[in-house]
């Protein structure tokens, strides 16, 4: 599962990054969109909730954090869909007085279940009429392809965060974890499973006249740590103010990433008040598309926060 702004998206990034925004709760989304040939071939779909619990303790800032995320990805206009349940649990401990510094450890379980419309399926009834004889390729006897029904799986994760954070700066750095179950849709193939690595960061300093300038990098691996499995994902926006009142200060974010080998993303933000909305573009290599036929990833995000503001630092867009 890939998204274009996944910075914008704490539980998908990390586990640890759960009850870590600037104010007590926050809701966050992705919707991205793939579309090739005039066909829609991909929705990516994530959306999550976060709070943590209080602490009565005032000599002990150290809380917990826990959150909710829901994630659905749907192949061929709906053909194949897996929908995810997480549940992520944090521990974070501040390393100073002033709480600016902290790490975090996290947990996270997830349940995965995947449907297949065989009703859009080109095949038809002869899925179930007709035997494929597999002899001619693989030396097996002939046998009659079948699907799982509503296959699942459950998974464990973990990641680790430490963070910068004070009213001019903003630095985060993590690792995480990530064991991967393909749920098997069919008797045939086997689905690919491993453990998946991943190492981010996130970074906003505040420049002259309000100006920010952000930077996000990661990389992710799996297990098997072949070219195809590997990820890398890097670049930054400046961050331009556009309104400001004494509570709070609106910005305009204007940037671009690159995904190594895959694409370039011109993506366009906007933070106001406890809301930030984003709007990319995956503009494709044309290796990876072929030379005629274009491949387009529209992704938009949205995020909220409510609830009290627990400090008066720099508001940035990882929050």
């Amino acid at each position: 599962m890939v998204l274009s702004q996944p910075y914008v998206n704490a539980q998908f990034q990390n586990p640890a990054l759960v009850g870590d925004g600037i104010y007590d709760q926050r809701i966050q989304s992705n919707l991205r969109t793939q579309i090739f040939a005039n066909n829609n071939i991909a929705n990516t779909i994530v959306g999550n909730w976060d709070s943590r619990f209080k602490n009565n303790d005032t000599e002990n800032s150290n809380f917990f954090g826990y959150g909710l995320q829901i994630m659905s990805d749907q192949l061929a206009g709906g053909l194949l869909q897996t929908n995810y349940l997480s549940m992520n649990l944090s521990y974070r401990i501040f390393l100073d007085d002033k709480k600016h510094k902290s790490i975090a450890l996290g947990l996270a379980g997830t349940y995965a279940q995947t449907f297949l419309n065989q009703s859009m399926l080109k095949l038809g009834d002869q899925l179930y009429s007709q035997m494929i004889n597999l002899s001619s390729m693989s030396g097996l006897p002939a046998t009659q392809l079948s699907f799982n029904k509503f296959p699942y799986s459950f998974t464990a994760n973990t990641g680790f965060v430490f963070k910068h954070h004070n009213e001019k700066s903003y630095i985060q750095a993590g690792i995480g974890a990530f064991n991967n179950i393909a749920n098997v849709v069919t008797d045939i193939r086997q689905e690919f499973s491993g453990l998946r690595g991943t190492v981010f960061i996130n970074s906003e300093q505040l420049l002259e006249n309000e100006k920010t300038f952000v930077l996000h990098a990661s990389y992710s691996n799996r297990s098997n740590n072949t070219t195809i499995n590997q990820q890398v994902i890097f670049g930054g926006f400046l961050g331009l103010p556009i309104e400001y009142k004494p509570e709070s200060l609106s910005r305009l974010y204007l940037g671009c990433y690159y995904r190594l080998k895959e694409a370039f993303i011109p993506t366009v933000s906007f933070m106001m008040d406890g809301y930030v909305f984003g709007i990319s573009y995956d503009v494709y290599n044309t290796d990876i598309t072929g030379a005629r036929l274009k491949l387009n990833s529209f992704e938009i995000s949205l995020s909220k926060s409510f609830g009290k503001k627990r400090n008066e630092w720099m508001r940035t867009i990882f929050d």
